[in-house]
């Protein structure tokens, strides 16, 4: 008898999809809010050490720590948008995997569901083991 391969929802495809698109779009609005937030720092940065060197207070230790909080402070907050979105993105890799694998699996036994090493697994959910 040959088996019938399954068949795929093309609405929860194409809603994981848009899903998907949205959460790019909202990462891409992040990455710009974090980037603004960062060029209006390092722009009162410059304005401030302008006035100082103009009202002869700035000293050359003085502005180069300044410069350098500011680029440990810019690092910290563009990697932790890193983090923020890496971990947003993979989740709802996840998230689709196993729905994907809910969707593709028959009605479980009443033994349960399946061991972990018969599962799929994404490449984050393997990284984490």
């Amino acid at each position: 008898m040959a088996t019938r391969p399954p068949s795929i929802d093309l609405q929860k495809v194409l809603s994981g999809a848009a899903r998907l698109e949205v959460k790019l779009l909202n990462a891409g609005v992040e990455a710009l809010q974090v980037y603004i937030n960062q060029a209006a720092r390092f722009s009162s940065l410059a304005a401030e050490t302008l006035q100082e060197v103009q009202d002869n207070k700035a000293t050359l230790s003085a502005t180069a720590r300044k410069l350098s909080d500011f680029g440990r402070q810019s690092t910290q907050a563009y990697a932790d948008l890193a983090q923020r979105l890496s971990a947003s993105y993979y989740d709802e890799f996840d998230r689709l995997a196993h729905s994907r694998e809910k969707a593709a699996s028959p009605p479980a036994a009443a033994s349960g569901p399946a061991p972990a090493a018969h599962r799929p697994r994404t490449r984050r959910a393997a990284a984490k083991a």
